[in-house]
Order: C-alpha cells, then sequence, then structure tokens
C-alpha cells in the first residue's frame, strides 16, 4: 500500500523505517509505516509505503492472493472479496 505524508499522519499510523525504492523517475527515500485496514469485518495490519505527492492511495498484487478485485466503473465502485482455494 502506497499512502502521502498527509494522509497517513492524520490516520495516526506508526513509523517503523526508511527505505530507498525504485521509481520512475529513479530512486527515492521513503518513509514506511505499519498501517491497519479491514477487510470482512477483521482488522490487518499492513506495510504502508509513505512520500510526498502520492496522488491516491494504492494497493499493491500482494492484496490479490486471495482477494478478487471487482471494478464497477459507472457506479464507482472498487471491492475486494475474500475468496477460498
Amino acid at each position: 500500500m502506497a499512502v502521502d505524508t498527509q494522509d497517513v499522519e492524520s490516520l495516526g499510523w506508526f513509523f517503523q523505517e526508511q527505505e530507498e525504492k525504485q521509481t520512475a523517475l529513479g530512486v527515492a527515500t521513503f518513509n514506511l509505516y505499519q498501517g491497519a485496514v479491514c477487510f470482512d469485518g477483521q482488522e490487518m495490519k499492513v506495510p504502508v509505503v509513505v512520500g510526498n505527492g502520492i496522488p491516491e492511495i494504492l494497493i499493491g498484487l500482494s492484496w490479490l492472493e486471495n482477494r478478487r478485485l471487482v471494478v464497477e466503473r459507472k457506479s464507482g465502485i472498487l471491492t475486494l472479496e475474500s475468496f477460498s482455494d
């Protein structure tokens, strides 16, 4: 998950460490936080990459290991549904 600095500060998530990441514009230093999200009523702790100028909250492919992504563009709804193997 990637979040803008301003957003993570308002959520009260905890700083863990700094890490360098390759971006389209070159190598950048990001702050790593421990975040919390709720799926199906269950809270999960997740690593969050935080930096300035991230316009939208981004999720990575690891979220799709055991969830189905459903996008309804006309209604503007994005849903992550749990499924079992």
